[in-house]
């Protein structure tokens, strides 16, 4: 038990420590950024709490209140399966230390424990940010009992654990599969893609009147207790305190994970041994070695390295592939017989540009492209190239996985009549925006670096200049959302938001060249 907690130990302070950590004072902990990771779990359950309690609002006035916690319940669970499906690969399976593990005296068993605690734990943030924030509305509304808050505090701990198999059986099929596959990144990829899609798709099939929702939160849970038997033991557990049911839910819980772990023990070695071996190319033919300019052989390097990683275009370019699809859509569906709702229609066509906005703050693989460079970054340096060639190479890879939306904005421009000034002004905001997202990305990445991590999830997922991206991201699209309201004028508003864009594009462009330099010789 010992060494299983040294393991977790070390593995938690190491994520923990290049999520909160800056620069050279990486033994550090700074009270900044962990105010900050605090202030980004409070904010999604502030908004948690306001979905629930708008959810049980309705429910409510439908006699159906007992059913939020099944939904939130629900909810949770595909969250932690669509989340978990792409992380087994590199936490239980492929992770890159995996041979200096090995090497310790420690045993299978303890490894496969610390890593099953890793999956768990972060799981379990997910849990509380849902479960909790619905205690609280439920509380509100359907003012229950004390067994109501205690029971869901028990299960609270249990919930994540059958999620985590199903979605560890799914990650490692795809894992495996892919791996045998030449281009398993590009198989990677689309499937990943296409199960966002159809998750997200699904959620336009309703609209938001009342009645739907209460037919919708029936239907919901009726499906999830057809495929997820342990729904009903839930619902009976939290609301009808049905102590016998909580037993028996905790029990399977146990179980399934306890008879999942004996099987990951069985098969740990010849998993990891099959997704890093990878295959080899028999088809290799010498041919006529090609040459380029520094510029372009770095712009080419970027690209491949953006398309190496299914994780880091999923998680930098996932929102330009929505908005692109989203665009496509509306080309042959029309809103208002969809939703059924003309009023609801129009209300979407006016948030469209946001929604542009916000997908393209969302792209930003410049925002890890120095991070990724790893300890390798010294062989950059030592090339033959200036650090404003390395710089234009990263952003013009972040430029033109979002150029995709210059267009996507014409489109939408024109399918939503906005007229041709309109439409024009939209598609230079959206360029401006482009270029502003990916000059920021790799300002925060040269200010804030990571060139020690274990996982690449790290430095993609929870490095302090991702989280930060975010946060200005949100507040960049926020301004748009301001001006909106406060001007409500198309023209007038795009028109100060596209000024206001190219002042900051500048200032990030002298921060570069001036900063930047000096930066990088540093680094």
């Amino acid at each position: 038990m010992k060494k299983v907690m040294r393991l977790l130990s070390v593995e938690l302070w190491a994520v923990l420590t290049d999520m909160l950590s800056l620069g050279k004072s990486r033994t550090k902990k700074p009270k900044v950024l962990y105010a900050g990771l605090l202030f980004f779990v409070a904010v999604l359950s502030v908004v948690s709490f306001m979905y629930s309690l708008m959810i049980g609002t309705v429910l409510r006035m439908n006699q159906s209140l007992e059913y939020l916690p099944a939904i939130i319940m629900a909810a949770a669970c595909v969250i932690i399966v669509m989340t978990t499906v792409f992380k087994v690969k590199g936490t239980v399976f492929g992770f890159r230390d995996y041979d200096l593990l090995m090497s310790l005296p420690v045993s299978i068993s303890e490894i496969i424990a610390s890593r099953l605690v890793i999956l768990y734990s972060f799981n379990f943030i997910f849990v509380i940010i849902l479960i909790v924030p619905m205690m609280a509305a439920y509380g509100i509304l359907a003012q229950p009992s004390i067994l109501f808050y205690l029971i869901c505090s028990i299960v609270m701990f249990f919930l994540p654990l059958v999620p985590i198999v199903i979605a560890s059986f799914l990650g490692t099929a795809i894992a495996l599969a892919a791996s045998k596959f030449r281009h398993q990144n590009v198989l990677n990829i689309l499937f990943s893609i296409g199960l966002m899609v159809s998750f997200i798709g699904l959620s336009f099939l309703f609209d938001g009147n009342e009645q739907q929702l209460t037919d919708l939160g029936r239907t919901m849970i009726n499906q999830v207790e057809s495929i997820y038997p342990l729904a009903p033991l839930f619902l009976k557990a939290v609301v009808e305190y049905d102590l016998f049911a909580l037993v028996l839910f905790i029990g399977i819980s146990i179980l399934a994970f306890f008879l999942y772990t004996v099987l990951v023990k069985i098969i740990f070695k010849k998993m990891n041994t099959a997704m890093m071996t990878g295959t080899a190319r028999a088809n290799f033919k010498m041919r006529e070695l090609k040459t380029s300019s520094p510029w372009k052989a770095l712009y080419i390097k970027e690209v491949k390295r953006f398309f190496a990683s299914p994780l880091y275009v999923l998680n930098t370019g996932i929102g330009i592939v929505l908005l692109t699809i989203g665009t496509i859509a509306i080309i042959f569906v029309d809103l208002g017989t969809l939703l059924g709702d003309p009023l609801a229609a129009a209300q979407i066509t006016v948030n469209f540009p946001l929604a542009i906005s916000f997908c393209v703050v969302m792209t930003c693989p410049s925002t890890a492209s120095i991070s990724l460079e790893g300890r390798s970054l010294w062989i950059m340096k030592s090339l033959p190239v200036t650090y404003k060639q390395v710089y234009i190479s990263k952003v013009a890879v972040n430029f033109s996985i979002v150029a995709p939306a210059i267009l996507d904005a014409a489109i939408i421009g024109y399918v939503l009549k906005l007229g041709m000034t309109e439409t024009f002004l939209l598609v230079l905001v959206t360029t401006a925006s482009a270029v502003f997202v990916s000059l920021l990305g790799l300002l925060l990445n040269l200010i804030m670096p990571n060139f020690t991590w274990i996982s690449e999830v790290t430095v993609i997922k929870q490095s302090a200049a991702m989280i930060v991206m975010i946060f200005l991201g949100f507040t960049y699209v926020g301004i748009q959302i301001l001006l909106l309201f406060a001007i409500r004028s198309f023209l007038l508003v795009y028109g100060v938001f596209l000024i206001l864009t190219i002042v900051l594009n500048i200032i990030l462009y002298v921060a570069l060249i001036t900063y930047g330099k000096k930066r990088y010789m540093e680094l």
